[in-house]
């Protein structure tokens, strides 16, 4: 007969992860809860009606440990027991379907497919393996690159890449119909997510309906640069060696990776020991120190648009009223951006609907995104590239999303004082690499 154990904030972490009931999580709740503020804290302990009467003033891990407390206690009073296997799986799904941290779960996905492309092909590179960009090739197989390695004998894999930003019901369902079409031209097929991604799927399914397609999974989290492999496929039973030829002979021929003779291209962690044992993971952990996040935290190298980026405005559609203005330290033309605002009337038909379009505005290379409620126009010394254009877009979805409220608000009244300027030049930073 289990013993029921009285939760305080001293042993609610020591609890949750007694009793989880798999050794990996795919998104560490630490790295949500460190990096929210207080503020978030205290709205969403409103949010649950948690209360603290016996400290006069709490610790941001007090705050913490006391939400998980309470979280616990629910999860073991209630029906919650049906449906999450332990307390600290409905410990995550409670936080992040919380409005109070939801505009901190971009950090746990790629935002654009190519950065996703980009660093798994860096990993692959590191494990002595060629990578070759597909997006050329005629085959109707829609795979996003196709992987060689030489050893006694030659091997093949097929890759689709999805970040969580373009999953849903319909193109998940493309990418399984793809990944079986696949198994006539490579020896292994493989799947590559991020931890949103796997969120959206949902953790059970993708396992489930990955093994059946005899696929191998890889998860790649950008918030602690872990490579997570899930599942190990094994060879195709379809495998044919003429269609595999003749696949390959439509490839560019120069890969778009090779393995580097003299540097690691790859900065993400990968630890083959405990990879490819589904039973494994789970997809929440926690750390006994929240202060953990010194592995996790993202590092202090350059971002990588900060020397092409000039000014970014975010304006209420309708009005054209600016909500947030966001400049380079070096620029300094605002006469030419307030005459680019001017003059855009005249030539709104031309950037406008979801489709963005490049102006060269008297020497500015201008990009602009349209929302439903909000238009974005973000100013370049040079012209965007497409994970760059990917990224405004990305903006704007996540700005509306965010801020709907307050956009409702500022239509009627126009009072940038509704938004918190920081919070939003953060989002931004972060999300154009700027």
């Amino acid at each position: 007969m289990e013993i029921e154990v009285d939760l305080t904030v001293d042993n609610i972490i020591p609890y949750l992860i007694d009793k989880s009931k798999k050794k990996f999580g795919l998104f560490s709740i630490n790295y949500l809860l460190i990096n929210c503020t207080i503020k978030d804290l205290l709205d969403f302990m409103w949010e649950y009606g948690i209360s603290i009467t016996d400290k006069e003033f709490p610790t941001r891990l007090e705050y913490i440990k006391y939400i998980l407390v309470h979280l616990t206690n629910i999860y073991k009073t209630t029906d919650w027991q049906k449906k999450y296997d332990d307390p600290l799986e409905y410990c995550g799904n409670a936080i992040i379907s919380s409005k109070a941290f939801k505009r901190y779960m971009h950090n746990l996905d790629f935002i654009t497919k190519q950065d996703l492309i980009e660093n798994f092909a860096d990993y692959c590179a590191d494990q002595e393996i060629v990578v070759h960009n597909t997006s050329l090739n005629s085959n109707s197989t829609k795979m996003d690159m196709y992987l060689t390695i030489k050893k006694s004998n030659v091997k093949t894999g097929a890759v689709f890449v999805m970040n969580g930003v373009n999953i849903n019901a319909e193109t998940y369902l493309e990418t399984k119909d793809s990944i079986e079409k696949a198994s006539k031209v490579a020896s292994w097929n493989i799947f590559v997510t991020t931890p949103i991604g796997v969120l959206r799927i949902g953790f059970r399914k993708l396992i489930s309906e990955m093994t059946s397609l005899n696929c191998w999974v890889y998860v790649i989290d950008p918030s602690r640069k872990i490579v997570y492999g899930l599942t190990k496929g094994k060879k195709n039973d379809n495998y044919d060696l003429e269609a595999r030829d003749n696949f390959i002979r439509k490839l560019p021929r120069v890969p778009m990776r090779a393995p580097s003779q003299v540097i690691k291209l790859s900065d993400y962690y990968f630890e083959e020991s405990n990879s490819f044992e589904s039973f494994n993971y789970r997809f929440f952990d926690i750390y006994n120190d929240l202060e953990h996040n010194k592995l996790i935290l993202k590092d202090e190298k350059q971002p990588k648009y900060s020397e092409i980026f000039r000014d970014l405005i975010i304006m209420e559609k309708k009005s054209g009223t600016p909500i947030i203005n966001y400049a380079s330290d070096n620029f300094k033309e605002q006469a030419l951006v307030s005459g680019f605002l001017t003059a855009m009337d005249s030539f709104v038909s031309h950037i406008g609907g979801s489709i963005m379009e490049e102006i060269n505005y008297k020497g500015l290379y201008v990009q602009a995104t349209y929302g439903e409620h909000i238009h974005l126009v973000c100013f370049l010394f040079k012209p965007a590239d497409a994970s760059f254009k990917e990224r405004l877009n990305y903006l704007t979805n996540l700005f509306e999303t965010n801020y709907y409220e307050q956009i409702e608000k500022f239509k009627k009244t126009s009072d940038t004082n509704l938004f918190n300027q920081n919070e939003i030049l953060t989002i931004i930073k972060e999300v154009l690499d700027i």
